[in-house]
């Protein structure tokens, strides 16, 4: 990751994503630092006006102050701003306009102190995804920052891109890559899929071998795009996917997965793994789109 867009309020949420975010592109890359006015930011001692054009020059100026104090010429090209509106918005926005890797931001902590990690710029964020979104936990947790990059593998467009960007990153990273799969819920399978779908239920074995055949064709495709040989290992975990995905990421770098959409769905939406994983995750969490959505 060498352009990436991060949120910055002023909490130490926000701070902490900024950290992890000039660790990623070191001294060669790009970070575009963002604070929008809606909802008031931290940086402010009072709301800002709407359109005002003072407000918006001393919230940018303290953004630009906190920044360095956290980069400390870290990284190779730092942009600051300042936008009058909603924080999705100028993120997914300013994204788009400099082909960002990924937008990062950081979880925040609600009214009693606990951690709040799907709040509205968040939702909003994954509603429309122009590229993937990393989500950085506060406090961070036990994961490991030398870990593994840790793929949850479901199905569909979505899980292949997840593993083809873990892959890429793990290979830009010199990481080895884990793809895992649980296997406490049942498959989704095609509308003609009756027989396989008797199968599956009827005899044990078959939920394991194709388990297996699955994992096998993410190691290839994790490898196929790859200029050299990474480190693949693939696991099936039994259990749900939500609990042992934050298991994983106990040890994990960087946990990544595809968001999937459902079906009759006119947009996507935060599954239950994906949002138990945002809220418990001890390690970033990468939320990868599907190609095409």
């Amino acid at each position: 990751m060498r352009i990436l867009v991060v949120g910055v309020d002023g909490s130490p949420s926000s701070l902490g994503a900024l950290d992890w975010a000039a660790d990623q592109v070191g001294g060669s890359g790009e970070l575009h630092v963002l604070v929008a006015t809606a909802p008031k930011p931290e940086l402010a001692e009072r709301r800002p006006k709407a359109g005002s054009i003072d407000d918006l020059f001393m919230l940018e100026h303290e953004l630009d102050r906190v920044s360095h104090a956290t980069l400390r010429d870290r990284v190779g090209s730092v942009m600051v701003q300042a936008v009058s509106g909603e924080a999705h918005e100028a993120l997914r926005g300013t994204a788009l306009e400099h082909d960002a890797d990924a937008i990062v931001v950081g979880t925040h902590m609600s009214a009693l102190g606990m951690p709040k990690r799907i709040g509205s710029t968040l939702r909003d964020l994954l509603a429309d995804l122009p590229c993937p979104l990393v989500v950085v936990p506060a406090p961070v947790g036990p994961g490991v920052p030398g870990g593994p990059i840790v793929v949850g593998a479901g199905r569909g467009r979505a899980t292949d891109a997840a593993v083809c960007w873990a892959a890429a990153h793990a290979e830009d990273r010199t990481q080895p890559l884990a793809i895992v799969r649980a296997t406490g819920e049942g498959p989704v399978f095609q509308v003609d899929g009756w027989l396989s779908f008797v199968a599956y239920y009827i005899d044990p074995s078959v939920r394991d071998q194709w388990t297996e055949e699955d994992l096998a064709e993410f190691a290839r495709r994790a490898q196929a795009v790859t200029s050299t040989d990474i480190s693949v290992a693939t696991e099936a975990l039994q259990g749900l996917p939500a609990t042992q995905l934050v298991d994983e990421s106990e040890r994990a770098a960087l946990l990544v997965i595809g968001q999937h959409r459902t079906w009759g769905r006119s947009s996507r939406h935060v599954a239950q793994p994906l949002h138990h994983a945002l809220t418990h995750a001890q390690c970033p969490v990468v939320v990868v789109p599907a190609p095409g959505d």
